[in-house]
């Protein structure tokens, strides 16, 4: 199992940075969630989302993001979970 340091974006939503192998390896098709394009170097998982996004999508989503309480409060019950259900410990 890989270790990645969960991070937070502004807004208070966890996300992990991996590479498009790690992707692969848990059945993914290393295709962005957002755009549908291959995701060639770094996959940026969002737990509130279920989504794996290019860093592009990410990078737009994490500016138009809004911060719900309810979606915090959810992430803060089930996201080391769900990271570790792709593989990943979390710190």
């Amino acid at each position: 199992m890989k270790v990645k340091k969960v991070m937070y974006t502004k807004q208070g939503y966890s996300y992990i940075k991996c590479k498009r192998e790690d992707c692969l390896d848990w059945g993914g098709l290393a295709k962005c969630d957002s755009c549908n394009e291959d995701m060639i170097d770094n996959v940026f998982l969002i737990y509130i989302l279920g989504q794996a996004f290019c860093q592009e999508c990410f990078e737009k989503w994490e500016q138009r993001a809004k911060r719900y309480t309810e979606d915090i409060k959810l992430q803060e019950e089930n996201d080391e979970r769900w990271y570790r259900a792709y593989g990943f410990k979390v710190s």
